[in-house]
């Protein structure tokens, strides 16, 4: 009698454990879910963000009657092209100034490097001539086609020409980042 009472007290509390654990194991899942929903990241967009002429209407509103009041072309305005002042005026800002110059100077190397580059390119594509070669293997004459790169005038002019502009860049101490390719 005694072990089925034991038998009996041993299998009555197990299912009533495993219901247990699975309540709190949906309950647990329940209150993370709750708990743990996040908030929604917030999105910019361009309308979020106030435009440069805004800006500029906005610091000058801001600091009314001031002499250091900001204008919308020095608060950045852009042009056509990225620029960063209206299409015909000139930067009231000499530093602007200076970068302006600077870009179109960069712009001005970067495509005679360019072109120097398609033009050796070009000259290098027309050197390779097709030849036939006759060869010995194992004492017997092989003659074969081969292409092989022959030293032409307008190879040699080309060559001549990057290394030429290569030299009078070096000369004018501008940044060497100018004269590789984007």
């Amino acid at each position: 009698m005694r072990r089925a009472l034991l038998l009996a007290a041993l299998l009555v509390p197990v299912p009533l454990a495993a219901q247990g654990l699975g309540d709190t194991a949906a309950r647990e899942r329940k209150k993370r879910q709750e708990t743990k929903a996040p908030a929604p990241a917030k999105v910019f967009t361009d309308q979020d963000l106030p435009d440069s002429s805004s800006r500029g209407a906005s610091s000058a509103s801001g600091a009314e009657g001031s002499a250091d009041s900001v204008t919308p072309t020095d608060a950045g305005a852009t042009g056509p092209e990225g620029s960063a002042v209206p299409a015909g005026q000139a930067p009231a800002d000499p530093s602007e100034k200076e970068r302006e110059e600077r870009k179109l100077l960069e712009a001005e190397w970067r495509v005679r490097f360019a072109n120097a580059r398609e033009e050796l390119a070009r000259a290098e594509a027309a050197s390779w001539r097709e030849v036939v070669r006759t060869d010995f293997y194992q004492g017997i004459p092989v003659q074969m086609k081969v292409k092989e790169q022959v030293e032409t005038e307008e190879l040699k002019r080309a060559r001549r020409a990057l290394a030429d502009l290569e030299e009078e860049f070096r000369r004018t101490g501008l940044p060497p980042g100018w004269t590789r390719e984007r």
